[in-house]
């Protein structure tokens, strides 16, 4: 859930040095946060033994992380504990942990949503064309390669991709007024007079409004017939659009996915780490 935050390291397993013999001890895993006190070490001890675990694990345990310098211990039994081992635990500032518990623990962290909405409330093309001494009779058709006429399909999208990075990721909703000159080779107009002139461009001047939007994704826990899944979702409402998201846990790992109508440019906040764009 944290392991790639600043100033936190996650080692599986870590050898440490005993205070009074030198020799390394090693523990299953250390979770170590660098704090302006120097660094604090998390040990976890994980027990997968046929019946519950005992005082003599757990005071064994405890000398360990006493010996090699560890702030906190946890344990993590597959099979639990038994009533005086919790007692020795506490008395001994150690945590209880069942396998049960641990999987369950809320892996998704403090994580937020963030999409945006790109609405063009105008957009106005100038075609420049090569005239060779004629001039262009009004009306006149603009047509593709293909010989049909040009709708303006893909203008949006390349727009949107020929926008400067700070105006791509807005942290508050805001409008963009400008004009971007694409060559569009190829392309050809015929006028009133059925005159055929080549394209040299066409400016497009446009009105972009760009809403941004977050929210909270919550985690879920489903127990089905054949074994739990946890969903962590998030969803987004747009004027005129909406997204969602969603991390599946299993015991393969974690998967993302995100169903969007309108939406562009998802990113996840996760703590107070920088906002990661969605792929």
């Amino acid at each position: 859930m944290f392991a790639h935050q600043d100033g936190l390291t996650v080692d599986s397993s870590l050898r440490l040095p005993d205070k009074d013999t030198g020799r390394l001890r090693e523990h299953d895993v250390v979770i170590i946060r660098r704090t302006h006190h120097g660094p604090n070490l998390t040990a976890i001890e994980c027990r997968d033994q046929g019946r519950k675990v005992g005082v003599p694990q757990i005071e064994a345990f405890a000398k360990k992380c006493e010996k090699t310098g560890i702030h906190h211990g946890i344990v993590v039994a597959a099979n639990g504990f038994t009533s005086t081992a919790r007692t020795k635990a506490k008395a001994l500032n150690l945590t209880c942990m069942e396998l049960a518990e641990a999987e369950s623990f809320e892996w998704i962290g403090t994580v937020t949503i963030v999409g945006q909405f790109h609405n063009f409330t105008a957009i106005e093309a100038c075609v420049r064309v090569v005239e060779n001494g004629r001039k262009v009779a009004n009306p006149s058709t603009v047509y593709a390669p293909d010989g049909l006429p040009y709708t303006g399909e893909g203008i949006q999208s390349l727009i949107v991709d020929k926008l400067p990075p700070e105006a791509r990721n807005p942290t508050i909703r805001q409008t963009l007024n400008g004009q971007i000159v694409a060559p569009m080779e190829g392309f050809y107009v015929i006028d009133a007079l059925s005159q055929r002139f080549q394209v040299k461009d066409i400016t497009f001047t446009y009105a972009l409004e760009i809403e941004v939007t977050e929210r909270p994704i919550t985690l879920h826990y489903y127990a089905g017939e054949s074994a739990a899944l946890e969903i962590a979702s998030g969803q987004i409402a747009f004027s005129s659009g909406q997204s969602t998201l969603a991390f599946v846990k299993s015991k393969d790992g974690v998967m993302g996915y995100v169903v969007s109508t309108g939406g562009l440019n998802h990113r996840v906040k996760i703590g107070n780490l920088p906002e990661r764009r969605l792929g």
